[in-house]
């Protein structure tokens, strides 16, 4: 896994990319998307529950605005809520929406990069390691 400074992790050389998505169809296809590209490992699960204890090893996060139950974009808005409070920063994130027209929900969750559904598997994969290079440049 990657260290906490969110860089590649140096035994493997890859980012670690959280997917975060409760649909199984639209979870699959995300992985095999970031699959195309070998600089990146990718851990997928359905939940924030299951998310919140590898959130600190993600160098980037890849979620569903209508992840179930809560939301994607709620569970956003709360990480940078937190970052702001205790000073440590959540990873960037993509956020995939619905349909273009739910940008005003990514500029309040702060998500750094969105794609609407159905994504095109290179511009996820592409979009992901553009934000992984930016973070290793901050």
């Amino acid at each position: 896994m990657a260290s906490s400074a969110a860089t590649p992790d140096a035994t493997t050389g890859a980012a670690q990319v959280l997917v975060v998505i409760s649909e199984e169809p639209v979870r699959a296809r995300a992985v095999s998307a970031l699959g195309l590209r070998r600089d990146l490992e990718v851990t997928a699960v359905a939940s924030i529950a299951e998310a919140r204890d590898l959130l600190p090893e993600a160098d980037v996060l890849v979620v569903d605005g209508d992840l179930r139950p809560k939301g994607g974009y709620s569970w956003l808005y709360e990480l940078r809520e937190g970052a702001e409070i205790t000073g440590i920063p959540r990873p960037p994130s993509l956020v995939l929406t619905d349909r273009e027209d739910d940008r005003f929900l990514v500029e309040w969750s702060s998500a750094d990069a969105w794609l609407a559904k159905p994504v095109d598997p290179f511009a996820l994969a592409r979009t992901v390691a553009e934000l992984v290079a930016a973070r290793a440049t901050t």
